[in-house]
């Protein structure tokens, strides 16, 4: 039986996400800042994701390295501005953290059967659904249009795609609009076929339980804002 990679519940990484919204909302000291980015870190790296941990540890300790210089120097108004925004990026890399974690590793059907364990109302789940669906269904689209343009010999480069707006906007444009509204329907249709507006209570091929590690997670998240309102 091996440890890693730890699979989280989908519940634990909702809840993931609503931390890193609450941190976003109100600051935390730095040792609890960093705290919440050493979390996340950690559940990349035990879900296998080693590579995504190390890329945002690299960006948060480059951004505090050039926020402490940054306070070191004299700094004109340009070199302030650009503190301003090193700070600012700070402050959104654990709400970044936490959507990237909550996708990685965690398939529609897996959401989709947590959210109905949580017993969110069917008026919300279908819509929901049917919107987390229409993104990759719309990049798809995206890259088939761009692939039908390219064979035909319109716009073979990004650089004439900008420098020809009125021609983009009729040939990528146009078609993914009118792609995306027939895409919409598709997916309405095939939710409500499929019985997701059903009262009854659904079945999932997913069972899902919180695990041991799961408490774990969502206990060390929630004690960052505990010790944050214990300090306050």
């Amino acid at each position: 039986m091996t440890i890693f990679p730890v699979r989280f519940d989908p519940r634990s990484k909702l809840c993931a996400i609503f931390c890193a919204s609450l941190a976003l909302l109100f600051p935390l000291p730095f040792s609890l800042e960093s705290a919440l980015i050493g979390l996340f870190a950690g559940g990349f790296f035990v879900s296998g994701y080693w590579k995504k941990a190390l890329l945002f540890l690299l960006i948060f300790v480059g951004l505090l390295g050039v926020n402490q210089w940054m306070s070191l120097s004299k700094t004109p108004v340009f070199l302030t501005i650009v503190d301003f925004l090193m700070v600012g990026n700070r402050r959104l890399l654990p709400t970044i953290m936490a959507a990237s974690f909550a996708v990685s590793g965690t398939t529609t059907s897996e959401w989709l059967a947590a959210l109905q364990k949580l017993r969110v109302p069917m008026q919300l789940l279908v819509p929901l659904t049917v919107l987390v669906r229409f993104f990759p269904m719309t990049v798809q689209e995206m890259i088939h249009i761009r692939q039908a343009m390219k064979f035909r010999g319109i716009a073979t480069n990004p650089w004439q795609l900008i420098s020809h707006p009125l021609q983009s906007m009729e040939y990528l444009i146009v078609p993914l609009l009118l792609s995306a509204e027939e895409t919409s329907m598709n997916l309405s249709a095939t939710a409500l076929v499929r019985g997701l507006a059903n009262p009854i209570k659904h079945t999932s091929v997913h069972a899902l339980h919180l695990k041991i590690t799961d408490y774990v997670f969502m206990g060390s998240l929630i004690s960052c804002f505990v010790v944050r309102m214990w300090q306050k």
